[in-house]
């Protein structure tokens, strides 16, 4: 009887959970469901691992520059807002990669509110600007992501089409939605690779009867190939494919995975700009960038050396001021980026009082922000060099193929049913 309590208690349970047709049926309509937009995902994300080259190649004018001297993007802002009254600058790159241009995206402010508007008497049709790092010179102007503007929006068109199908907020929500359910049917595909239970103890060991679906039957039939290739495909590539799908939610859908990361222990910076939000925006703070960039090269060094780091020359740096929570955000590079660019270390600060609010370290103290962290710049190649970005630009051409697969399986079923219903009418 001690035994046998278990077992019946065992055997209920998989009797209520659904049996593997449930899971059938939800991969399908599931990817059904996502096609499109895994397929223009994909293919687009083929090419933002090169987004830098691409962007030189398709409006070198605007990306490259020639200069000599050290580049003084804090001048240059000074001069590019005294030139645009009215202009909100908030972003400010101070590393300039050699035989490149300076880019800076420019916001109007309502004079009434303080807040930014897109649109209205005032407001050009551009808001990235590019200049000579060392001389100020305008080198072009856009507005980013306008394909109507020609070629030198075509990469920035693309990132709109991989995150949001270019639909604004609406389509970042979409594509957030089914990143989410990209995630769950992961393991559903991953569980309906495995071999159907047997009633009796196989004769065939577990990973002998699972090791057809990691084959490729290349010289059988179409649809025999076009369903190894879907099975076979997702299984090779399921470790990345899940990394790809749960980062997406992380970009798209942060009120569904701020909670999940934090229930496993995260510390979401993101929560600070929230927590700190002000009345009116603050436009005019005590801090001038200038004092910022100080201030937040003292922090920057003295947080450092709490952790046994240094801030290191090489790598990226960077200013962001917050008005609407009272912040700005001093980028820098030390040992704990993940990052090929380097400055993902941040100290944030009050923009009245310097006062330290929170530092950001992308590895080496939270073990859950250390992983997301590592999800993020592997979703968008900032690791492992050249072979890593040649992979996922391969990955997203695979995600596309296991899409299109998918739909064909479909429609082939789809087909043999329907004349299985045609011979029982006649």
């Amino acid at each position: 009887m001690a035994t046998t309590a278990p077992r019946l208690a065992r055997l209920s349970l998989r009797r209520a959970l659904p049996g593997r047709g449930f899971w059938v049926i939800a991969h399908r309509w599931a990817g059904l469901t996502l096609a499109l937009f895994l397929a223009v995902a994909g293919l687009t994300g083929s090419l933002l691992p090169w987004i830098e080259e691409l962007e030189a190649a398709t409006a070198p004018e605007l990306h490259n520059s020639t200069w000599r001297g050290t580049p003084d993007p804090l001048r240059v802002r000074e001069e590019v807002l005294a030139r645009y009254p009215g202009a909100g600058l908030d972003f400010l790159p101070l590393t300039v990669e050699p035989g490149k241009s300076l880019r800076l995206h420019l916001h109007w402010l309502d004079p009434k509110t303080g807040l930014e508007r897109e649109h209205g008497p005032g407001v050009p049709d551009w808001d990235d600007l590019f200049l000579n790092p060392v001389t100020g010179e305008e080198q072009g102007r856009r507005e980013w992501g306008n394909i109507g503007q020609g070629i030198k929006n075509l990469m920035p068109f693309l990132y709109r089409l991989h995150y949001s199908l270019a639909l604004g907020a609406i389509g970042t929500l979409i594509f957030g939605l089914a990143a989410l359910v990209w995630t769950v049917d992961c393991f559903v595909g991953f569980y309906l690779t495995l071999p159907p239970r047997t009633p009796k103890p196989a004769r065939t060991p577990f990973l002998d009867r699972w090791r057809p679906s990691w084959r490729v039957r290349w010289k059988s039939t179409p649809y025999k190939l076009n369903f190894d290739l879907h099975r076979a495909g997702g299984l090779w590539l399921w470790p990345l494919l899940l990394v790809f799908a749960w980062s997406s939610v992380s970009f798209n859908l942060p009120q569904v995975h701020v909670p999940v990361m934090q229930a496993l222990g995260a510390e979401d910076p993101r929560l600070l700009l929230l927590q700190s939000t002000l009345p009116t925006p603050r436009n005019a703070p005590a801090l001038d960038f200038r004092a910022a960039v100080e201030r937040g090269k003292q922090l920057a060094e003295r947080e450092a050396i709490k952790e046994g780091l240094i801030p290191l020359d090489e790598g990226e740096s960077w200013i962001w001021h917050i008005p609407t929570s009272g912040l700005f955000v001093y980028g820098f590079t030390t040992a704990a980026d993940i990052g090929h660019h380097g400055g993902g270390t941040r100290v944030a600060f009050d923009s009245n009082t310097g006062e330290l609010k929170t530092v950001d370290w992308p590895s080496g103290v939270n073990g859950t922000n250390t992983f997301s962290n590592w999800l993020t710049a592997l979703h968008m190649a900032q690791v492992f060099g050249l072979p890593y970005r040649v992979f996922v630009s391969v990955l997203g051409l695979m995600v596309t193929m296991l899409s299109v697969t998918g739909v064909v399986i479909w429609l082939k079923k789809r087909s043999a049913r329907a004349g299985r219903a045609l011979r029982k009418a006649g």
